[in-house]
């Protein structure tokens, strides 16, 4: 599978991507968010802005799957890292190749990842 020209570009211009999985529990909730980022000459961690860069290999990125107890959605509870029943967090996932293979451990069809306002994610 193959993220499109759509989500890369997101990806590529600041823009969190996220999809809410299937858990194994319907007291759980469980979330995946990708992010891009690179960085500057000094090593220092950069968001990408909202122009697309010439070398997309240059971009690394962020990949977050997590699960959460519906009770926080229930209460309208904030959420901290500690309160998470489970985490992944994997960084420094350089190019978009890297990265569609990481994504392949959790999902199989990447059409399920959008903009992140569109999904419920806490984080």
């Amino acid at each position: 599978m193959k993220l499109d020209r759509k989500q890369i570009n997101d990806l590529c211009t600041d823009v969190t991507l996220a999809a809410e999985l299937k858990s194994g529990h319907s007291d759980i909730r469980k979330f995946l968010t990708v992010k891009g980022y690179y960085y500057n000459d000094d090593g220092k961690k950069i968001g990408l802005g909202e122009f697309l860069k010439a070398n997309t290999d240059d971009i690394y990125f962020l990949l977050r799957c997590y699960e959460i107890s519906v009770d926080y959605y229930i209460n309208d509870w904030d959420v901290t890292e500690d309160d998470l029943i489970s985490e992944v967090y994997l960084e420094d996932i350089k190019g978009i190749e890297a990265l569609e293979l990481a994504l392949s451990k959790y999902i199989q069809d990447y059409s399920v990842l959008k903009p992140e306002w569109y999904c419920d994610n806490l984080l």
